[in-house]
């Protein structure tokens, strides 16, 4: 099984969890590729198994030009600017039999708003007819992190149990 988990990230904390995600997955026995979304192509959904999408909650939902903008402002690296993880979706080509989850990074303040990258990834995907897992949510301690205690591992242990059920769904 081969899976992608392709990523956003500005300050550095989605792509901490990215890569804690695909040492879940490896421990599941997944090949797994972590790719950030700036150099993600189109063929990503067909050319792999199980694809996790991971992006920052931004104003209550995904990352816009103008978010990631006021990112560089505030410091991240300007290449972040370039696409997100919404540009990216709208530039797929379709291969539903592809399985998908998505996770967030979110300030620990937003834990009971509303808004979630993640669950604005999984409604685009399911508009155009994709399966998707239940989302997961991991918490930095502000717009800016740190993650918060725990979050790596929490994530690896989430991507573990993700492996184990996609890799049963594939024997199945």
């Amino acid at each position: 099984m081969r899976a992608a988990v392709v990523y956003e990230s500005m300050f550095g904390n989605t792509a901490t969890i990215a890569t804690s995600v695909a040492n879940g997955l490896r421990s599941a026995g997944v090949q797994v590729r972590v790719i950030p979304v700036t150099a993600a192509g189109d063929d990503v959904l067909r050319t792999h198994d199980l694809v996790v999408i991971g992006a920052p909650t931004h104003a209550l939902g995904l990352s816009r030009p103008s978010t990631r903008a006021d990112a560089v402002l505030r410091g991240a690296p300007a290449e972040v600017e370039a696409r997100g993880v919404r540009e990216w979706l709208d530039d797929l080509q379709d291969a539903r039999s592809v399985r998908i989850a998505v996770f967030d990074t979110r300030a620990r303040a937003m834990r009971r708003l509303p808004g979630s990258a993640a669950r604005h990834v999984a409604h685009l995907l399911r508009r155009r007819g994709y399966d998707v897992a239940p989302s997961a949510s991991f918490y930095v301690g502000g717009t800016e992190g740190p993650l918060g205690r725990h979050e790596e591992a929490r994530a690896g242990d989430w991507a573990t149990d993700l492996g184990h059920q996609v890799m049963r769904q594939v024997v199945a």
